[in-house]
């Protein structure tokens, strides 16, 4: 075992059983119910939202958003190569280039799983996604109703630099009419939390570390608030991670999941050169 595999595991799973000789694969959710953490995320998730929708708070939060508006958008005032910077982060080649990073994560050993638990951990993040969807919905709608949901910074606050006037030619997102939640930094910290909570290592920390820093272009660019981040992508984030981690209803979906899943990963896993990598090797060595 290589010394990025020996990670302190965040979340009390199930001790790793012996079957026929074989080492079961360690449990990339939690398994058993523990109703006081699930709770706990629950409860910070209301309150996020409660301190958004009374007056006095989103007063406060308005004001902490236009200050972060303005020190962080205000840096491209100059343009030049700082902003030309943030314009290309701000593109969905950046985007797209940033899904395969996300992707290396969980199907290379070393970065937040052992090599025995990538197949699941690939499967286990579509489950993520596949309950982050509805609470995302429902969440968007509710925030729509209460007229939570309105334009964003770049279009509500003056002075603002937008990044389409200062480079043209780069097709950049610094605008949109209804910028929450925030769906972009949503898919970031459930991607960072999973890799985080699951086990705590060296991968795992690189991981928080970039998703903090690919939330920052919208932010830099005017797209989103700070509080379509702290509130909307941490109040639809943490309810999904608590039925993750604080109880076994997302690891049951994950090997249901597998199930489909596992005969293709085989399949693939013949070709030349691909059928190489560890993701396709299912031991720990």
């Amino acid at each position: 075992m290589s010394a990025m595999d020996d990670c302190y595991y965040g979340v009390d799973f199930t001790t790793t059983q012996k079957d026929n000789g074989m080492t079961s694969t360690p449990p990339v959710f939690g398994t058993t119910w523990r109703p006081l953490p699930l709770l706990a995320m629950h409860g910070i998730a209301l309150l996020l939202v409660l301190s958004f929708i009374s007056p006095t708070g989103f007063e406060l939060w308005r004001q902490l958003d236009s200050a972060i508006f303005f020190s962080l958008n205000g840096s491209l005032a100059d343009g030049g190569q700082w902003a030309w910077i943030w314009a290309w982060a701000n593109t969905r080649y950046k985007d797209m280039l940033l899904a395969l990073v996300m992707l290396a994560f969980l199907i290379f050993p070393g970065m937040g799983f052992q090599r025995s638990q990538l197949q699941q951990a690939l499967v286990g993040f579509l489950a993520l996604m596949l309950i982050m969807l509805p609470i995302r919905y429902f969440f968007y709608e509710f925030s729509k109703e209460l007229d939570l949901s309105g334009p964003s910074p770049s279009i509500t606050l003056a002075p603002a630099y937008l990044l389409t006037e200062l480079f043209p030619d780069i097709s950049a997102k610094d605008a949109s009419s209804r910028s929450f939640p925030g769906d972009h930094a949503t898919v970031l910290l459930l991607w960072a939390a999973y890799l985080l909570m699951n086990k705590r290592c060296v991968g795992s920390y690189l991981a928080a570390a970039l998703a903090a820093l690919m939330i920052l272009p919208r932010l830099v660019g005017g797209a989103h608030w700070f509080s379509d981040v702290a509130v909307g992508g941490f109040a639809v984030a943490l309810p999904v991670l608590a039925w993750a981690f604080y109880s076994p209803l997302v690891y049951q979906l994950t090997r249901w999941l597998e199930k489909p899943f596992l005969p293709l990963f085989r399949l693939t896993g013949r070709l030349p050169l691909i059928g190489q990598l560890p993701f396709f090797k299912g031991d720990s060595r």
